[in-house]
Formats: structure tokens, C-alpha cells, sequence
């Protein structure tokens, strides 16, 4: 359910009224100010929300690469797997361990 910012700007003119109504009181004063603060804080946030939302919208040109920026981020050619050879000059050793003497 969406709030318009007029049905806030109304729900803020009555908070108003009533805190001036309230003569002497300054709890219930404080009470409908901090009821205003409130309203203020949600129209501020649906601004930043807005404004966040549209600079985070992707275009529809940079939402896929092309083939050649995927090959050029891959490499131009598929990466070949190195052979892994033991190297055991050693006939105890157990292989490319760091504890091999």
C-alpha cells in the first residue's frame, strides 16, 4: 500500500494543529512534533528510494557482454590445464610435498 506524499503532508498539517492546540501541555506538544518528524522522515526516504532505485536501473545495452569483451576477459585462446608431473628424484619421497628432504 502506497502513501502519497499529499495524504502525509495533511497527516502532518493536523499533527500541527493539535500541537498548537495544546496550550501548556509541552508532553503532548512534544508528542505531535515528534509525530511531524516522523512523516518528514518517510517523505525523505521515499525521495532517497526513488533516487536509488533509478541510478541502480541497468541499461539494456551494458546488461549482456559481447562475444568479443567475454573472449578478451577469458583470454584469446582457451587455457590449456599444465600437466602435473611429480618431480621425485628421491626414490622415499612422497611426492611435491613442502616436507619432502
Amino acid at each position: 500500500m502506497t502513501v502519497s506524499n499529499q495524504q502525509l503532508l495533511q497527516r502532518m498539517n493536523k499533527e500541527v494543529e493539535e500541537a498548537l492546540a495544546s496550550h501548556g501541555d509541552s508532553a503532548r506538544v512534544r508528542e505531535h512534533v515528534r509525530a511531524v518528524q516522523l512523516l518528514c522522515d518517510l517523505v525523505l526516504e521515499e525521495e532517497k528510494t526513488s533516487a536509488r532505485e533509478e541510478a541502480f536501473q541497468p541499461s539494456d545495452n551494458n546488461s549482456k557482454p559481447t562475444a568479443a569483451e567475454v573472449r578478451k576477459m577469458m583470454g584469446e585462446e582457451p587455457s590449456k590445464s599444465k600437466s602435473t608431473q611429480k618431480d621425485s628424484s628421491d626414490e622415499d619421497a612422497n611426492g611435491s610435498s613442502i616436507f619432502d628432504f
